[in-house]
C-alpha cells in the first residue's frame, strides 16, 4: 500500500501506542496528513486531546481487518466508525479474509468491492516450506534443533517464533551466548525497547530476532530470508501470518516448522490447503542434536543467572517509572492533568445506565416520602435520632474506665466462684494441687469440702513456691517440666499426708 501526499505538503504521522501522549497531542496539533495508531490509542486521544477530530478524514484504512471482529477490537471499532465522517473513502486489507469480514464491512462500508489476490489459505509462490518431525518422547530436543539450525546454517535475516514471552526470553539468551547477534519481540517490553530490536534488526545490527506471535502480523521486514516456527501455532491463518514474513514482494524465502505429535493436524491442513505446492522434509543429524544439547545443558547455570538479572533490571525499571510519576504528580500538585475519559464496552454502558436509574428511583421515592411527611413526623424523627446517637454513645463509653480491686474471700461475687471451682476441676498437669488466694494474714487455702484452713504455716504447694527462701527458689526455678520441681511436688504431698 503507498500513501500519496501533494509534494507541497509534509507528511507526518503519529506514533504509535505505549508512547508518550503529550508528543502525540502536539503532532495531532500540527495537522499531519498521515496518522498511523491503535484504535485503542486513536479513540483515546479523540476523547481526550483536544481540538482533533475525524470529521474531515478523506480514507480511513483498516489493516489487518480479520483481527477487528475480535471480542477486544468490536466495541473499539464501533465507536471510531461512529467517529468518523460519513463522507469518506474505507479500505480494509487482510492475508486471511473471512466470511465474518462481511460483518465489519456491512457496517464500516457503502456498496463495497472485494478484490483477491489469492485464496485465503494460500502461501506465497516462491516460499519454500520444510518441516522436522518431532517425535514422542523427544519434545526437550526443540530448543537444540533451533540452535543448531540457527548456528550451523540459517546465521542472518532469520525471525524465531515461539509460543511464549518465557521461551523468548530464554532462547535469545541461549542464541547469544552461542555467538549469535539476536534480539526479541515480546509484550513484556517496553515500546521503546520493541522499537529499537526492530530498527536493530531491520538495519542489519542483530542477525536473528527472537519473537512471539507480536511479530506475525504487520511487519514489513525487508530481506527477511528465513522463518523458523519452533512451535507450531494453533490455527492455519497464524502460519500463514508467519510465514508471511518472508517471500515478500515476488522474493524467495524459507520457512522450516517443527512439528510434534500433537501437531500432526494442523500440519495435515497445511498439506491440503497447498495441493499444488511441493512441500519438504529436513532431517537433523542425532548426533548433531545431541552434541547441542550437552551444550544447553553446560549453559543452563549461566541461563538462569542472566534471566534472574534480566528480571531484576525490569523490576527496577518499573519502580523508577513508577517513583517518577509520582514525583511528577507530588512536583504539579493542582496543575495535575485531568482525569481522562474512555471508552466504555456496550455491556458497560448498560450496567452503568441500570445503576443510574436504580439511583434516581431512589432518591425521587426519598424526595416523595420527605415531602409527605408532617412537622411532627419530622420532630419525631429528630427525637428517635438524638436517642439512638445517645445509646451508641453509652456503648462506647461504658468500659472505659479500668478500676483496681484487691480480691478476697469475702469480696468475691458468686460468678468469680463459680469460674474458679471450673478452673480447679479443669484437666491441667496442676490439677491435684488446689487454688490458693493471698490474704492480709499469709495463705488462705479454701476447702471445697465445708471448712476453711486459715493456718498459714499450713500453705499449700503454690505458696511454697512463692516463697523466697534458697531452698524453694532452688527446688522450683526451673518450672513445672523440670524433673526437679516434680520430684519437689512429690515431696511436699507426701510431707502434707503425713501432717
Amino acid at each position: 500500500m503507498v500513501l500519496f501526499a501533494e509534494p507541497e505538503k509534509k507528511i507526518e504521522h503519529s506514533p504509535i501506542g505505549g508512547l508518550d501522549l503529550k508528543a502525540q497531542e502536539a503532532a495531532l496539533r500540527s495537522g499531519p496528513d498521515v496518522v498511523v495508531a491503535t484504535p485503542g490509542r486513536l479513540i483515546d486521544h479523540l476523547h481526550n486531546s483536544p481540538n482533533f477530530n475525524l470529521a474531515s478524514i478523506e480514507v480511513l484504512v483498516l489493516d489487518e481487518a480479520d483481527r477487528m471482529l475480535e471480542e477486544a477490537f468490536r466495541d473499539q471499532m464501533n465507536e471510531l466508525i461512529r467517529l468518523c465522517a460519513e463522507n469518506r473513502q474505507t479500505l480494509l486489507f487482510s492475508a486471511t479474509m473471512t466470511e465474518e469480514i462481511d460483518e465489519l464491512a456491512s457496517m464500516s462500508l457503502k456498496k463495497p468491492v472485494k478484490i483477491f489476490i489469492n485464496e485465503n489459505t494460500d502461501t506465497a509462490l516462491k516460499l519454500r516450506q520444510e518441516f522436522i518431525r518431532i517425535r514422542a518422547g523427544r519434545e526437550t530436543d526443540r530448543e537444540a534443533m533451533v540452535a543448531a539450525l540457527v548456528t550451523r546454517t540459517f546465521q542472518t535475516n532469520t525471525i524465531v517464533f515461539v509460543r511464549t514471552k518465557k521461551e523468548c526470553q530464554r532462547m535469545q539468551i541461549l542464541l547469544g551466548l552461542l555467538g549469535i547477534k539476536v534480539g526479541q519481540m515480546q509484550s513484556s517490553l517496553t515500546q521503546g525497547q520493541r522499537i529499537e530490536s526492530l530498527s536493530k534488526f531491520k538495519k542489519g545490527e542483530i542477525d536473528v530476532l527472537v519473537s512471539t506471535d507480536l511479530a506475525s502480523r504487520g511487519l514489513d521486514i525487508e530481506g527477511v530470508e528465513t522463518v523458523i516456527n519452533m512451535n507450531m501455532p494453533k490455527h492455519i491463518k497464524q502460519y500463514i501470518h508467519r510465514v508471511g514474513r518472508t517471500a515478500r514482494a515476488g522474493k524467495t524465502g524459507r520457512s522450516i516448522s517443527l512439528v510434534g505429535e500433537n501437531e500432526r493436524k494442523l500440519l495435515k491442513e497445511i498439506v491440503n490447503s497447498n495441493a499444488d505446492r511441493t512441500l519438504k522434509q529436513r532431517l537433523v543429524a542425532p548426533e548433531v542434536v545431541e552434541a547441542y544439547r550437552r551444550r544447553i545443558d553446560e549453559l543452563e547455570e549461566t541461563i538462569q543467572q542472566i534471566d534472574e538479572e534480566d528480571r531484576a533490571e525490569k523490576e527496577l525499571r518499573i519502580a523508577e517509572a513508577s517513583m517518577a510519576k509520582t514525583q511528577n504528580a507530588l512536583e504539579n500538585g493542582e496543575q495535575s492533568e485531568e482525569k481522562r475519559v474512555w471508552m466504555m464496552k456496550e455491556s458497560q454502558v448498560e450496567k452503568q445506565r441500570k445503576r443510574d436509574e436504580i439511583r434516581q428511583l431512589k432518591m425521587e421515592a426519598k424526595k416523595k416520602a420527605h415531602a409527605a411527611k408532617t412537622p411532627e413526623d419530622i420532630a419525631i424523627e429528630h427525637e428517635a435520632a438524638f436517642h439512638v446517637r445517645a445509646a451508641k454513645r453509652a456503648r462506647h463509653t461504658k468500659n472505659r474506665r479500668i478500676r483496681a480491686v484487691v480480691e478476697n474471700d469475702s469480696s468475691r461475687s458468686k460468678n468469680a466462684k463459680t469460674l474458679e471451682k471450673k478452673k480447679s476441676s479443669a484437666k491441667t498437669s496442676l490439677r491435684d494441687i488446689p487454688l490458693v488466694n493471698e490474704g492480709k494474714r499469709g495463705v488462705q487455702k479454701p476447702s471445697f469440702g465445708g471448712k476453711k484452713k486459715t493456718d498459714a504455716k499450713k500453705g499449700g504447694f503454690t505458696s511454697a513456691l512463692a516463697s523466697v527462701s534458697k531452698k524453694s527458689v532452688k527446688a522450683a526455678r526451673h518450672g513445672p517440666e523440670d524433673p526437679k520441681f516434680q520430684k519437689a511436688r512429690v515431696a511436699h504431698r507426701m510431707k502434707t499426708k503425713k501432717r
